[in-house]
């Protein structure tokens, strides 16, 4: 009887180990979730008030057509094989410096922009997110008042 009791225990208590870890693994998910989902938020506030400014200071001109809005579509190789939490991040970053690197045609007029030394900016850079080198490749660009940067990720492997 004794032992009998002692098993049922033993059980019990290998079953509140093993539920405790359980939700600290889906929680922690959550989490990862929620943490991404802010970033890409805040990010995402922070571009649109940089081109509320920006369409201000282009109504307040002479009606021309200038850059306003600069943002990305990416699209991951067969090789790439991050998980979607990886994918995430390295899509913020991306959007992220993409951004920075065009920063000087920001609030250009289309007329003045070097059409074909956009895509250069951009093509064949090599990044770091999370310990994880990438290369960008650039597709397409489309110009207009909001440019469109279509990339293609390919993972590069960490020669040691």
């Amino acid at each position: 009887m004794k032992k009998r009791l002692l098993f049922g225990l033993t059980v019990f208590l290998l079953g509140m180990i093993v539920g405790a870890a359980l939700t600290g693994v889906f929680i922690g998910k959550q989490i990862d979730d929620l943490y991404i989902k802010n970033q890409s938020l805040a990010d995402s506030l922070a571009v649109t008030e940089r081109e509320l400014e920006q369409l201000r200071q282009a109504s307040e001109a002479m009606h021309t057509r200038m850059v306003t809005k600069i943002s990305t579509r990416i699209n991951f190789t067969d090789e790439c094989d991050y998980s979607e939490y990886e994918r995430s991040t390295i899509e913020l970053t991306v959007e992220k410096k993409v951004r920075e690197w065009l920063q000087v045609i920001s609030g250009q007029e289309l007329e003045t922009i070097n059409y074909l030394l956009v895509p250069r900016i951009v093509d064949n850079r090599e990044i770091e997110v999370e310990g994880k080198k990438i290369r960008l490749k650039v597709l397409l660009v489309v110009l207009s008042e909001h440019v469109i940067v279509y990339l293609e990720i390919i993972p590069i492997q960490n020669m040691v």
